[in-house]
């Protein structure tokens, strides 16, 4: 089976943002009008330095990112000015502080902010919103008043961030707001208000005004964004990507496949898996080319591509066999299947359970697919890996699968021979003798999320199921469908 990593997106080159002192971030998006204090128009790529004003015009959206990786994304008719930025990347000390002159800004704090959380701020005409670690949003009126919504994360959030909090104050008095989802109001010459939970109402008003995504197409999406800069290490957080995932995870039950991605970015799919790669995919058959298009993103990938993370590389055997109590359990519903070569398609459900006591991993996959125009069935097959061993520093990629026959009509399924290994036979599936070939597995990656506390240990994994015939002298495959989600995060216990 072709092994699928994680696309790892990142929309600016950190490396040359370096090389010019004043240099502090760079536009990641840019929809509609974007224009900097000198009346210069802004697109994705281009560069924010320290004491811009950036501008967005009515109907105009734009996110940057700094050097430190915070995200501010600026809704329509919205003005803010970099006040100061100071960042050791070899430290992480540093601060930030910027003013919100009108419109609506929303934060995403970054590694200035997790070394010292005082030290971001935002200011507004009638008060200081300081970031604790977190994500908020504040919109500024006509009437220079501020509301300001406290995002998250909060308490005991299964990602193992650092709850959120904001000090929002003038010089009258301040407020906490420490609960997701609270909200603050400031006014010249008054105290800001006590936090109350914001009603959907005013969620409403404050979606609205950030909006990136709304009444926007691929194409809208293609113009917006210049170029796309992969990096298979250091994942800059991009919170645009990371939301159209979840999204397609949340509304379909099913994540938004790579060749989307590409679609939605307006690059090419050999773009996306990196300059290391990119040959790679480029020598694939059509089959593979088409199962790496079509294989989807899950929670993780959405997570990682919002919040950033490094890339540390397939799990070995030595990493799960250090762990020795709890367990990990991946779980990926209704996962896509697309016809690689013939025809046919599906859909499955992957759940697989890293049993760290035993050293043992148990997988159950099950779903319906058709090929060749025959008729749906319904198949479910579970199989066990015992890790303990294997050899500590070998990867453990390929090594978690299980090969098994599927009645092509009535679903039943039977553990059978590797394609490729002695007592293989491909006339055990063809149409004539009524079984389908189906190759199943569940590969872990190392990655160490930025904000998260959690260990990069097998902190993502691909959850992959091919099924294939053959033709009636069984001389080649017929018929192939593959399903794939990649980025799929544990639940810990």
């Amino acid at each position: 089976m072709k092994k699928i990593f994680i696309i790892f997106v990142t929309l600016f080159l950190a490396n040359n943002l370096f090389a010019e002192e004043k240099v502090i971030g760079a536009i990641s998006l840019s929809i509609g009008k974007i224009t900097n204090q000198k009346g210069q128009i802004l697109q994705a790529g281009d560069k924010v330095y320290f004491g811009d004003e950036i501008i967005s015009d009515g109907k105009s959206k734009s996110q940057i990112i700094f050097l430190d990786e915070t995200v501010l994304t600026i809704g329509e008719s919205t003005s803010i000015t970099i006040d100061e930025f100071v960042f050791d990347p070899n430290t992480l000390n540093g601060n930030f502080l910027t003013t919100l002159n009108k419109g609506s800004v929303k934060v995403l704090s970054g590694l200035i902010n997790q070394k010292n959380p005082e030290n971001l701020e935002v200011k507004t005409a009638a008060g200081t919103i300081g970031s604790r670690g977190t994500e908020f949003q504040t919109i500024v009126d006509e009437e220079e008043n501020a509301q300001v919504l406290l995002i998250g994360p909060g308490e005991d959030n299964t990602l193992g961030l650092r709850p959120g909090a904001v000090e929002v104050f003038n010089e009258l008095g301040s407020v906490i707001l420490d609960t997701p989802f609270s909200f603050t109001e400031l006014t010249f010459n008054q105290i800001p208000t006590p936090p109350v939970e914001i009603t959907q109402q005013q969620l409403q008003q404050f979606q609205d005004a950030i909006d990136i995504q709304a009444n926007l197409d691929a194409q809208s999406f293609e113009n917006a964004i210049k170029e796309g800069l992969f990096d298979d290490q250091q994942i800059t957080g991009n919170e645009i990507i990371g939301e159209l995932i979840t999204d397609a995870l949340n509304l379909s039950d099913g994540g938004l496949t790579f060749d989307q991605i590409a679609d939605v970015l307006g690059v090419d799919i050999t773009q996306l898996v990196g300059e290391d790669l990119q040959a790679e995919f480029e020598n694939e058959t059509t089959e593979n080319q088409i199962a790496m298009a079509n294989a989807e993103g899950g929670d993780g990938l959405a997570y990682i591509l919002r919040y950033g993370g490094t890339n540390l590389g397939d799990t070995n055997y030595g990493d799960f066999q250090g762990i020795t109590s709890g367990t990990y359990t991946y779980t990926g519903n209704n996962i896509n299947m697309a016809a690689t070569k013939g025809t046919g398609s599906g859909t499955f459900s992957g759940v697989t359970t890293v049993n760290f006591a035993s050293q043992t991993i148990n997988n159950t996959y099950s779903g319906t697919l058709t090929l060749d125009g025959n008729a749906n069935v319904d198949f479910s097959y579970s199989f066990t890996t015992d890790y303990s061993n294997g050899t500590a520093t070998t990867s453990m990629w390929g090594t978690n699968n299980g090969i098994f026959s599927i009645n092509n009509s009535n679903g039943t399924t039977a553990s059978t021979t590797k394609s490729g290994e002695r007592g293989f036979d491909p006339s055990n599936f063809t149409a004539a003798a009524g079984n389908y070939y189906a190759d199943a597995a569940t590969d872990f990656f190392n990655v160490q999320m930025n904000g998260s506390p959690n260990p990069s240990t097998g902190s993502v994994a691909t959850i992959a199921l091919n099924v294939t015939d053959y033709n009636d002298d069984a001389s080649d495959t017929e018929n192939t469908i593959d399903g794939q989600r990649t980025g799929i995060m544990p639940s810990r216990n």
